[in-house]
């Protein structure tokens, strides 16, 4: 349950802290936040539920940031608010902002066969749209992996965006359900994505997403994988690692900020290609369904409209959550533990929620 306190015991404990020139409720507001939140994640990191890094920003300004416990792969090393992670499928929205780039560009259309740029592969009338909302029916290399593992001889080889398009095109692996008739979830997908990009701009996708996302964003401490790179978080050798596109963005929780607010800036993209990007996919029957453009949708426990994505790679367990209707975020890069993402959204939006009411009332 939260603390509630009339307003001259606000006013009285507030006043003891501030700061010259800087408003009464913005002070109430981040210090109400920080420690109701402290408290709340401190709980969980004693009871060994939460190992990782947590953002909260208001309107792009940081409300609470902090770090507990150790990296995975070196015990001897503390998390701290910099570290830079492996954001599995939360790399998927920030491929998608890749692809719509080049859309708004002209130089794609989302109705686009994609056999424009891959003529051998045995699907018809699959579209970039398909792929980019997860209709498309093509199996999934890390969910559906047995449809796979057959096929690789050479599972000590770290395959690549084109080892993984040979093996469609060669072994002719077929489609899990009929293109467009239902939403099913496929890294395949956002592989294609990757690579399309790289066919359309003649650029490597790391090299495009420096240039075209990264850079825009000020995200100067993220970055794509590359087998060359020696400072890449890696907690077991999988053969699928080296895929790009559905995982293996490399990013912290304050560039993930600044992407955040880019997108609010419109400096990666107009605003009217983010609506569509977050509104509802709908399949060939119009049955809707809640992922968009690289987001899924959902509403919270309060009401908000929530743009998201998860992930789970290489014991990454991110979450990047965005309350889009108010400018709120909260960003969370975690080892996979008994945490709940959602528990921990839920009671931080109680919290900001609460830290208004009072604060608002000063």
């Amino acid at each position: 349950m939260l603390l509630t306190i009339g307003k001259d015991r606000q006013l009285e404990l507030f006043n003891k802290n501030k700061i010259v020139n800087q408003p009464l409720h913005e002070i109430c507001q981040k210090q109400f936040c920080q420690s109701r939140i402290d408290s709340l994640m401190n709980r969980l990191a004693d009871s060994k539920m939460f190992n990782g890094v947590l953002l909260v920003a208001e309107q792009g300004k940081v409300v609470y940031k902090k770090a507990f416990g150790c990296v995975r792969k070196d015990t001897a090393q503390q998390f701290d608010t910099t570290y830079c992670m492996q954001l599995a499928s939360v790399s998927k929205p920030i491929t998608a902002i890749g692809v719509l780039i080049l859309v708004e560009q002209g130089k794609i259309a989302l109705e686009d066969d994609i056999k424009k740029w891959f003529p051998k592969l045995p699907y018809k009338n699959i579209t970039v749209k398909n792929l980019l909302q997860h209709t498309s029916g093509l199996p999934d290399y890390i969910n559906d992996a047995y449809v796979f593992h057959k096929h690789i001889k050479n599972k000590q080889k770290i395959m690549d965006n084109q080892d993984l398009i040979d093996l469609l095109e060669k072994k002719k692996i077929p489609l899990m359900f009929t293109t467009g008739k239902k939403f099913g979830y496929s890294n395949t997908g956002y592989a294609l994505l990757a690579t399309i990009v790289e066919k359309v701009s003649g650029m490597t996708f790391q090299s495009y997403m420096k240039k075209y996302v990264f850079e825009p964003a000020d995200m100067k401490h993220s970055f794509i994988y590359d087998k060359s790179r020696t400072d890449i978080e890696l907690i077991r050798k999988d053969y699928r690692e080296g895929i790009v596109g559905a995982k293996n963005v490399y990013s912290t929780v304050d560039d993930l900020l600044k992407l955040d607010q880019a997108l609010y800036q419109e400096k990666l993209l107009k605003n009217s290609t983010l609506q569509s990007a977050y509104a509802h996919g709908k399949t060939n029957k119009a049955e809707q369904f809640e992922y968009g453009f690289g987001w899924r949708i959902k509403s919270s426990d309060m009401g908000d409209r929530l743009i998201y994505h998860r992930g789970l790679w290489e014991d990454a367990n991110p979450i990047f959550v965005r309350f889009v209707d108010c400018n709120r975020t909260i960003i969370s890069l975690n080892h996979p533990t008994r945490y709940s993402h959602w528990y921990v959204v839920g009671e931080v939006e109680k919290i900001l929620n609460e830290s208004n009411s009072i604060c608002n009332s000063l």
